[in-house]
């Protein structure tokens, strides 16, 4: 149902890395500024009612699933927004690749000769941080719906928001929600150590696990190519913890539960948001994961997506992922901004961004100083092979 791998996070060190020697010319000063006000006078081409916003993403090669998840919900949030209001506003799509090199040349595209109203990208965290960066000369408006490295919106100018959690904010919320909803107080923790996303995913949370009062007596590491995790879980299976935290991606998050339930190991897993795409690398039994809770953008059993699944699936053929839902709420937000300022003036688009609260297939989302998201969030657990909303 949501099946996705989690490059938007790790395994992009390199690309954030040579992003930031690509961009240090544009950067200036260091440092996100709280303020939303821009020297740029950048408008858009167009009219109120015939304007063009940019999406981009990897929509070929490995990494497609990924872009093809948010380019799609763009062009279809577009199209709805058209017809519900009789406007012509229209869509560049751009296959960054998911190289960041690709992503500054489409966003230099993207303000230089399509001149856009704004921009939903990048797809995954390498690229968004590249534009980014680049687009402090404009500040033209940017909303990353799926990239979710801190440095985006820190390094960012401010224009630059996001509509998923970052790292640190999930990391954040899984741990609370584990001491105080689940009543749990002592974990281990097993996490890859090549890896930018599971490291300082599993990092956040011990720091706000014991800071509440809870205790973490293991934190076992292993490499991206290892198979076999016994060594560290017959360390975590001695010391009989009553929580597992698994923050990994989902093909390495099944190989751990599977060995860790063949082991004894009766601790209630949790995770974030790599666990989405489990249920479809589990095989014929999926009892190892049942009862899993990880913390997402969406359950798909919840009332508020179940147009727009059905609609994506209608339209593309395949199930929509939290990168398109996101994607989805990220474009309409934007578009509905543009409406409401009455004006391409990329200032005044982000002013009012800053100033929204908008309502969309995820509830309410607005965004803090920095522009991250401020929303609720979504709880799944793993129930007969199927994702469900937590209910306690």
């Amino acid at each position: 149902m949501m099946s996705f791998k989690k490059l938007v996070k790790g395994g992009l060190a390199a690309l954030m890395a040579l992003s930031l020697a690509a961009c240090e010319a544009s950067e200036g000063s260091s440092g996100k500024s709280t303020s939303t006000e821009t020297t740029s006078d950048y408008v858009a081409a167009g009219d109120l009612k015939s304007y063009t916003i940019g999406t981009l993403g990897p929509t070929t090669g490995d990494y497609a699933v990924y872009g093809l998840a948010v380019t799609n919900a763009v062009k279809l949030a577009v199209e709805d927004y058209n017809a519900a209001k009789g406007t012509n506003i229209k869509v560049d799509v751009q296959d960054s690749q998911g190289d960041q090199t690709q992503a500054l040349n489409i966003y230099n595209k993207f303000v230089s000769d399509t001149k856009v109203a704004g921009i939903i990208g990048g797809t995954v965290s390498g690229e968004s941080y590249a534009i980014a960066v680049q687009s402090k000369d404009t500040g033209v408006p940017i909303i990353t719906p799926s990239g979710t490295a801190a440095n985006i919106t820190d390094e960012g100018g401010p224009n630059v928001f996001r509509a998923c959690y970052t790292d640190p904010q999930q990391a954040k919320q899984v741990a609370d929600f584990t001491y105080e909803t689940l009543g749990l107080k002592k974990a281990a923790m097993i996490y890859n150590s090549d890896d930018d996303y599971s490291t300082g995913v599993a990092e956040a949370f011990k720091a706000e696990f014991e800071s509440k009062g809870g205790k973490v007596v293991l934190s076992e590491a292993f490499s991206t190519a290892d198979q076999d995790f016994s060594s560290q879980l017959t360390k975590i299976a001695a010391e009989d913890v009553d929580v597992l935290f698994v923050p990994n991606y989902y093909e390495k998050d099944v190989q751990i539960a599977k060995q860790a339930r063949n082991l004894g190991i009766k601790a209630q897993i949790v995770g974030a948001d790599g666990w989405d795409g489990a249920t479809s690398v589990a095989g014929n039994d999926a009892s190892a994961i049942e009862g899993v809770i990880f913390i997402n953008q969406y359950s798909p059993d919840m009332e508020s997506v179940q147009d727009i699944m059905k609609k994506y699936k209608e339209k593309f053929g395949t199930d929509i992922n939290s990168f398109g839902i996101n994607a989805y709420d990220s474009t309409m937000l934007l578009l509905q901004t543009i409406e409401k300022v009455g004006s391409l003036k990329a200032s005044d688009i982000v002013k009012g961004i800053a100033s929204t609260d908008y309502k969309g297939i995820l509830g309410s989302i607005s965004f803090d100083s920095n522009g991250d998201p401020i929303k609720e969030p979504v709880f799944v657990q793993i129930k007969n092979g199927q994702y469900t909303t937590y209910k306690k």
